[in-house]
Order: structure tokens, then sequence, then C-alpha cells
């Protein structure tokens, strides 16, 4: 698949600096070529912080806050090695803001009585993960295997935190109040779970402070000590990330900064630089596997390059499915945009250049490479769904670059402004 794996050549070239030309002012390097001469297209190679401020705001500073909190939310690799596939994902950022008609984020991974709840004690973000023992499917129909979906939560403060762990459970409790039957989690007394017997799901929600944790478990069997031990190894790995994960007032959350370090680096087509996640965002290694299907695949990739951060333009689109409620829209995996892109900052460019051998899993075709762009590797890749489908990777020092997209001559002109652009950044 062209996330996990997609061979990314290597590139290396600085800026060739002459006076009053628009790149940033600096020292050339011997062998490296001027990038003004490369076909960039519509696409700008200048750094975006060169041409345009930050401007804070609460929407923004409630995404940068569950792009934050996603590098603090377990995958199933954290929970299970078994767990290695991605289920899908949900960001949940519209809670509580009134330009929002429905709290349709959290309905994504709750009930609506649960989410009724949440609303109601104060919740103001939030991320979910989902994961499996199996391949994710193209079908709203629930796949075989185990699955777990980790819903966190941040709250005002620990006692509406503590509400709203119990109410959210007791709403979803009492959708089915005949049939459902509470459950006690052994390894975590102050937990709130329950299940309905013979039906192979469970709901267990628990305060962490200012967070809540919801688990969604699902089995084969309607087994329930595979359903608990389930949700005691989701809390066992997710409430210690979140001891190290300091909650934000909502003046903090206004004033988070975007990581400079990797966007001013990434391509901004629309020349915003307004964050949003898969689209415009900075990612830890953890918070990028959650958009891979594979993480497993990924996760070996990527590690063995020692791989730190992440920058994600237009890659990914998230969860947005049309089944509602504990995380049952979870099944198809992660969508991928037609044209995106990834950038990888590799431990050092030993390593940067062994994940370019790697990445693109593809026969390279030379005719297809963008001209004057060095060590450049560009291939076919399997269509998607009618539409043709072609990558090319890249490297600059540390930084190897994946782009994929639908019409070639503008893959090549964004690959070679991505190369330009992390030239012009150094």
């Amino acid at each position: 698949m062209m996330f996990e794996r997609m061979r990314l050549p290597i590139v290396t070239a600085a800026v060739l600096m002459v006076t009053g030309c628009a790149t940033i002012s600096g020292t050339p390097a011997p062998g490296e070529i001027d990038v003004r001469t490369l076909d960039v297209g519509k696409y700008s190679i200048e750094p975006i912080d060169t041409y345009q401020d930050y401007g804070h705001s609460i929407d923004r500073g409630r995404t940068l806050a569950v792009m934050r909190l996603s590098d603090n939310v377990v995958t199933g690799l954290d929970i299970d090695p078994i767990l290695k596939y991605g289920t899908g994902v949900q960001e949940i950022t519209d809670i509580n803001d009134p330009t929002y008609k429905d709290p349709y984020h959290l309905e994504k991974v709750l009930s609506q009585a649960g989410s009724d709840a949440a609303q109601r004690n104060g919740a103001i973000f939030g991320f979910a993960s989902g994961s499996s023992d199996t391949v994710p499917v193209d079908s709203s129909v629930q796949p075989p295997g185990v699955r777990v979906t980790v819903t966190v939560l941040q709250f005002l403060d620990s006692t509406a935190a503590k509400n709203a762990a119990a109410e959210i459970d007791s709403a979803d409790f009492d959708v089915a109040k005949e049939e459902n039957r509470s459950v006690a989690l052994q390894k975590y007394p102050a937990a709130h779970a329950h299940w309905r017997p013979g039906t192979p799901t469970l709901g267990a929600t628990i305060a962490h402070g200012q967070y809540i944790v919801n688990v969604f478990a699902s089995t084969m069997e309607a087994d329930l000590t595979a359903l608990t031990g389930w949700a005691e190894k989701a809390f066992a790995a997710q409430l210690p990330l979140l001891d190290t994960l300091s909650p934000l007032s909502p003046e903090q959350m206004q004033r988070l900064e975007p990581d400079m370090d990797m966007m001013r680096r990434a391509l901004a087509p629309l020349k915003t630089g307004v964050p949003m996640m898969g689209t415009s965002a900075s990612q830890s290694m953890r918070g990028f596997l959650h958009w891979q299907k594979d993480r497993e695949a990924a996760r070996q990739l990527y590690s063995a390059a020692s791989v730190d951060r992440f920058a994600l333009v237009d890659a990914y689109t998230g969860t947005y499915e049309t089944g509602k409620g504990n995380a049952f829209a979870f099944t198809k995996g992660i969508g991928r945009s037609l044209d995106g892109l990834i950038i990888a900052r590799a431990g050092d460019e030993r390593s940067a250049q062994s994940l370019w051998e790697e990445i693109l899993d593809a026969p390279s075709d030379a005719s297809k490479n963008p001209a004057g762009v060095p060590d450049v590797k560009c291939a076919d890749q399997p269509a998607h769904g009618s539409v043709n489908q072609f990558a090319c990777a890249v490297r600059y020092r540390r930084y190897v670059v994946l782009a994929w997209g639908a019409q070639l001559v503008d893959l090549q002109q964004r690959t070679a402004a991505q190369y330009a652009l992390l030239a012009n950044s150094y």
C-alpha cells in the first residue's frame, strides 16, 4: 500500500543564492542545484512563515490540541501486538461550539445518549482511534476478529471528567436497560462498564484527572472474560500516556503554536497555514501511525530510520462514514486523499537514505521523474478506484518525502516544489 511503503528517492539539493532572488539567503553547498530552475507549477517554494504570520483562534487552537492529544492516544500496537491494523480515526473538535448544530464528531464514537452526557459535562475536545487484528474491509458489515476503539476526551476539570465518565456509561446503559448488565473491572474498580449478555461487545469508561477514556471492545465470541481483558489492557496502555500530557485550559488551547520546525518545510497549497488533521499537520510517530491501515508495517519501516516527526499535506481524510455510536463506523480503515504527501524526518542522513531505499514498493520509471530534481524516483501505483495513481519519492538531507497523485504533471510539480521548499527551509 502506498502509505505504509512507497520507496522514497533521495534528493539532496539546497538553494543557490543570488542577490535579489526570492529564495532564503545563505551559503550554497557544493554540488547542490539551483532550485529556482525547477518546474514547480503553481506551488510556492518559500517557507510559509516568510510570507504569513500564524493567526491564533479558538478553532485553530482546538485542532492543534487534538493533534497534541493524538500523539498521546494509544494505537492497537500499544495495547497488544496483534492489534496491528488501523480501523479508523476521528478528531473531536465540534463539541460545545455554538457554530455547530449537532455534535457530529462525538456521535461517531459514542452513542447519542453518551454524546449528550459528554457535552453536558463540558468536554472540550478529543480523539478516537480504532484497531483490529484483521485487515480493515471496505464494508459496513462488522469484520471478524478483535476490535478495540479508544476515545479520549478532555474536560475543564477533574470533577467534570468524573461525572462525565459515570454519566456516559449510565446513559448508554439505559438505552437497553432491561438487557444490559453492569460489569466490574477488577484492575480498574473506578471504571464504569457494561455489556449485553450474548453480545460480543463491551463499553468501559474511566476518568483520569481531567480526561476520560472510553473503550469499546468487540470480539468474535460473547466472552465476558476476554472483553474485560481487552478493556483493562487498553486502560493499562492509555492512562500512563495521559500522565505525561498536561491538560489545557481554553486560554492555553487558543495560544498553542504549530510545529513550525516541520510545517515551514511542508507545502501549503492554499497558502493559509491553517492546521487540519491529516491535511496540514505535524505528528509524532504514534500520531502518524493512527493514520495507517497496516500500522505494524509502517512502524517497522519508519522506526528503522529513527523517524521522530512527520508532516502531512493533504494526505488523509479521516473517518467520515454513515454509522453512528460506539465506533460502529470504524470498519474501513483510514481514507487516503487522491493527491497528498508526507514528510518524514529521519535520525540522520544515512537513516534517511535507507528509508528512501525501502519506502516505494514499485519499479521506478525514469520517464515519470520531475526534470532536474536529483535522485528522485517515480512510479505507477495501483489505481484508486477508476483513477490512475502515481507516486514519487525524494530525499533532502534528513527529510524523506513521499508524494502521490492522480495527475502525473501535477505530481511532478508538487514533488519538485517540496524538494525546493526543503532546500529553502534548511
